[in-house]
């Protein structure tokens, strides 16, 4: 695994040991691919290394190391088959939600026993309710210090062979509460509890000795020392947890791809077509060319986003987590489609590596939040966070050029708004940005008014049909002059510009 500058002696030296790791059980993890045997044994070893506690506090026995350390962890355990959704679910089942909302007795109780290899879920989708997971529907209803919780999840990876499922609950239907996003409860529900139990297990692509299923809440006893966060804080909790989520499946996809590269390169090397190794054929350099550059970005997106939260910045770095995983399961898509098709037949065999790459990584796309959902997350908190970068330049009309420039300077605000002085501003705006509409921001920035004197001034000129206003639901946001409304304030010749090249005899 390359190292990147940032990191620590310990990260370095945690890459280089779980690498080495890695290559001397990966013949144990192929065998337990084939037979679909659930890899205990395997994961008994990983936590006997330690690495399942790479992010925990080195106070609650784990390494220290942070999202970094747990990313750089799972980058290599996912090169093997299966072995990494385990260990991603074990670290999401609980990792980060205890250590950022527990208290600290359940930090001294749970995170001790992931430490030494405990297995976790995570259990937020419903049969009703996947991407759009403000609708969770299982309840939970407290009863003095216990809470009863009803309802079923799914999708749950590692069902079954977890020990804790961390449980995202409705514990308010109240309006305002729904609202506000107060209406969920995070919880820590043990097997053997009961009334909790398996629905069912899912036969899933990429999935061959991985469980994942159905759980099913039948009035299930959960003690208030197993609520992680305040009643009412759950998507809180839940939406950071995310950030974390999607740290670790865009860390997971870049072993993933590493392998598949591994696979096609030295495949090339010797297989011999046309006279000479395929790796030589110029269109298969090119194809492994773009697969290492998606690799190279993929992996500074993710050690961007897992730094930013080692910084603590975890709000303040979802943006950058949605981005890593986006872009690192795309590319691990694209990565796994193309080295099918440089390998050839041998490719899409199962003897190869391939196929399970891509149909892990295709998985990776939907975990953790479906890609498409991700985009919109990455938009409208994108837009916030990079306001001041996205903000529109102040444009004007260049005095002697008669075209529209940037302008550094402020403009001045006129005292007094009237329509006549309202509309002069519009009217000059179209000479600037005749396709658009002005803000309110733009408004404010020309008038020293109040927002009501505004809003009167343009509801008179929309009735005289000289201004046309979109709205936001009742609320004014853009104005544009009409034509109209470009007449009243300058005569025709005001708008007219030419390139000094156009002849006299070509205008009318």
């Amino acid at each position: 695994m390359e190292a990147f500058t940032w990191w620590s002696d310990e990260h370095k030296a945690l890459a280089g040991d779980v690498g080495k790791f890695v290559d001397k059980i990966m013949p144990r993890a192929e065998e337990a691919f084939w037979e679909r045997e659930f890899p205990r044994d395997i994961l008994a070893s990983i936590a006997e290394e330690g690495y399942f506690g790479a992010g925990v506090p080195k106070e609650y026995g784990g390494m220290g190391l942070g999202a970094t350390g747990a990313c750089i962890a799972i980058e290599e355990i996912s090169r093997m088959p299966g072995v990494g959704w385990i260990f991603g679910a074990a670290m999401l089942g609980g990792w980060h939600q205890v250590i950022d909302f527990g208290n600290e007795e359940q930090k001294k109780r749970f995170l001790h026993r992931m430490v030494k290899g405990e297995l976790g879920a995570v259990a937020m989708t419903e049969p009703s309710v996947g991407t759009d997971v403000a609708g969770i529907e299982t309840s939970a209803r407290r009863q003095g210090d216990k809470y009863i919780i009803n309802g079923k999840k799914r999708f749950a990876t590692g069902t079954g062979a977890a020990d804790r499922y961390m449980l995202y609950a409705r514990t308010s239907d109240d309006p305002e509460a729904v609202r506000r996003h107060r209406h969920l409860t995070g919880f820590i529900v043990e097997k053997g509890m009961p009334g909790f139990s398996i629905e069912k297990i899912n036969e899933v692509m990429g999935f061959d000795n991985v469980p994942n299923g159905y759980l099913s809440l039948i009035d299930v006893p959960v003690p208030l020392a197993n609520r992680i966060g305040e009643e009412g804080e759950g998507w809180r909790v839940m939406v950071l947890a995310l950030n974390y989520e999607r740290a670790l499946i865009s860390a997971q996809v870049l072993g993933s791809m590493r392998e598949a590269l591994r696979a096609i390169i030295s495949y090339g090397q010797r297989r011999i077509q046309f006279g000479k190794p395929t790796i030589d054929i110029p269109t298969n350099q090119f194809k492994v060319a773009d697969m290492m550059s998606k690799l190279k970005l993929s992996r500074l997106a993710t050690y961007y986003a897992a730094q930013r939260l080692d910084e603590g910045e975890s709000k303040a770095a979802a943006v950058d987590c949605s981005i890593a995983k986006v872009f690192g399961t795309d590319a691990a898509v694209e990565v796994g489609v193309e080295a099918i098709q440089v390998m050839g037949g041998d490719g899409a065999t199962k003897f190869y590596p391939l196929l399970r790459i891509l149909n892990e990584s295709k998985v990776a796309q939907i975990a953790g939040g479906t890609n498409e959902a991700i985009k919109i997350t990455i938009y409208r908190m994108g837009l916030r966070a990079m306001a001041d970068d996205f903000k529109m330049p102040r444009r004007v009309r260049h005095q002697k050029l008669g075209v529209p420039i940037t302008s550094a300077e402020k403009p001045k605000k006129l005292a007094k708004i009237d329509e006549d002085s309202l509309l002069a501003v519009l009217a000059e705006d179209y000479r600037v940005d005749p396709g658009l509409h002005m803000s309110l921001e733009d408004l404010k920035a020309a008038f020293d008014v109040n927002d009501a004197e505004l809003e009167r001034t343009l509801l008179s000129l929309e009735e005289k049909q000289l201004v046309r206003l979109h709205r936001k639901g009742e609320a004014i946001t853009l104005a544009k002059a009409t034509y109209e409304g470009l007449e009243k304030a300058n005569p025709p010749e005001h708008y007219r510009w030419f390139p000094e090249w156009v002849k006299d005899e070509d205008i009318f």
